[in-house]
């Protein structure tokens, strides 16, 4: 009886089943509900939904044996948190800060680490080998090694240039080897992976459009508050970037499975969450994988001739669409329109970068130097240049600008190599945030690396997939 029950918990931790469970759990979480003047749950639903993710979690580390079933809560567990706990704009709230949720924190992380230290332990002997010289692996190397040099013989360098590459190297490199090391890669396991990016970015969409409903954003004559647009996890630079590197995973059930048709038109659901987000390099960016994806299935994959017809059909549903509600949809633009080619500092940022590169061109001046930007508030990271190219050179010198172009070829190698509609979505996924990296910090930000990473590990190990 006790071994039945262990597979069929092993079966439930390696099902869809377990990541749609996973998703419903965060966005409740995030979801705050007020009855009358008061918030359900006493303000601490992200405790009680994530508290039951995360000990889910746990769970599986006792029972499971690849490291699959981790995917879904390590890409989603940052959109747990809520606007009015937000330790950021506009709220700079304390509350994760207390001695009552830092003790809750202590003790989910406490039980957590148990159940991976088991997990280890339990698995030690099934680690798949990682080969140093592949592509994925050795750029992520080279990369991390060039950044530890940032700063080197500039007045700047300090100990905690040395700790932000470390934890950006814990993000990038440390997930890398993980999920490389203890996923099982059979007929499954990259079709799962690519349903759970899918699901991440439609959760974001999820989030985005009860913020809406809910009335956390604002309008102003008929326009939207721009500064409203806030998840409690990100502002709507975050949030369109999110989905907008998200996005081309959902086109990619769109391709050649079964009921592409639905795929397709969430893809284009997730494109117009993009426009809400009020995020102009999003919806730039977002526009050009948008045409990639649409390029794709056009011309290639089982569904080509439906996608051609529903491509049709959403163009004119949208002229029609437009010329009805012009007054809403002018609410939702009037911030591009207002905005337009308008840099919001990012030309005074870009001379910061460029000038420390000059000065500094060997190493240069490192990540935290003297470059301090009006009504930026700095706290754990670094000021950015916003713009990765700039960033590397700046902070980085050549040494690891030649890292980073190291790094890139090797991915584009990976994606060309043996090639196959995973790794060709999953790269207009990273192509996206390349992109939108060139006018902000998506990139250097933890999670999104983090997701980048496993990517990464997928986008190589779908070569030895044959499903994929």
């Amino acid at each position: 009886m006790k071994g039945h029950f262990v597979e069929r918990l092993q079966r439930f931790y390696g099902s869809r089943a377990y990541l749609f469970a996973v998703a419903a759990l965060v966005l409740l979480g995030h979801t705050t509900v007020f009855v009358g003047d008061r918030m359900l749950f006493g303000g601490y639903q992200e405790f009680l939904f994530g508290g039951l993710m995360l000990l889910s979690l746990a769970l599986g580390c006792f029972v499971c044996n690849d490291a699959r079933f981790m995917v879904m809560p390590f890409i989603t567990f940052i959109f747990l948190i809520t606007l009015e706990h937000c330790p950021n704009v506009p709220y700079y709230s304390d509350f994760y800060g207390q001695p009552t949720q830092i003790a809750m924190i202590a003790s989910l992380a406490g039980i957590l680490m148990a159940g991976f230290l088991t997990f280890v332990i339990r698995n030690r002997r099934i680690v798949n080998p990682i080969s140093w010289k592949k592509s994925a692996c050795l750029g992520i190397v080279v990369l991390v090694a060039s950044m530890l040099f940032n700063g080197l013989f500039s007045p700047y360098y300090k100990s905690s240039n040395i700790f932000y590459v470390l934890g950006f190297a814990a993000s990038l490199l440390v997930v890398y080897l993980l999920f490389a090391g203890y996923v099982r890669f059979d007929g499954t396991t990259t079709e799962y992976f690519m349903t759970c990016v899918m699901t991440a970015g439609l959760l974001i969409c999820a989030e985005l459009l009860l913020a809406y409903l809910k009335g956390d954003v604002k309008f102003v004559n008929g326009s939207v508050v721009k500064e409203s647009v806030i998840l409690g996890w990100g502002i709507w630079t975050a949030v369109g970037g999110m989905i907008a590197f998200l996005m081309p995973a959902t086109f990619y059930f769109a391709h050649s499975h079964r009921r592409g048709w639905i795929f397709y038109l969430l893809g284009f659901g997730e494109y117009f969450c993009i426009l809400l987000s009020q995020s102009r390099g999003a919806l730039l960016f977002g526009s050009v994988s948008l045409a990639i994806c649409l390029a794709v299935l056009f011309f290639r994959g089982k569904n080509r001739r439906i996608n051609r017809i529903l491509t049709g059909v959403v163009a004119v549903v949208g002229i029609i669409g437009v010329v009805i509600l012009s007054d809403r949809l002018l609410a939702v633009v009037q911030n591009y329109l207002d905005y337009g080619f308008y840099d919001n500092g990012r030309f005074e940022k870009w001379e910061y970068g460029w000038r420390h590169f000059r000065e500094y061109p060997i190493f240069g001046a490192g990540f935290y130097n003297d470059f301090d930007y009006g009504g930026w508030e700095k706290s754990v990271f670094p000021y950015w240049y916003h713009n990765t190219l700039l960033q590397f050179l700046g902070s980085c010198g050549i040494i690891g600008f030649a890292g980073y172009v190291f790094h890139r070829a090797t991915t584009v190698v990976l994606v060309l190599r043996r090639r196959n509609p995973c790794k060709l979505f999953l790269g207009i996924c990273m192509l996206g945030l390349m992109l939108f990296s060139l006018l902000d910090v998506l990139f250097f930000n933890a999670y999104p690396t983090m997701i980048y990473a496993l990517m990464l590990v997928f986008m190589e190990r779908s070569e030895e997939d044959p499903q994929s």
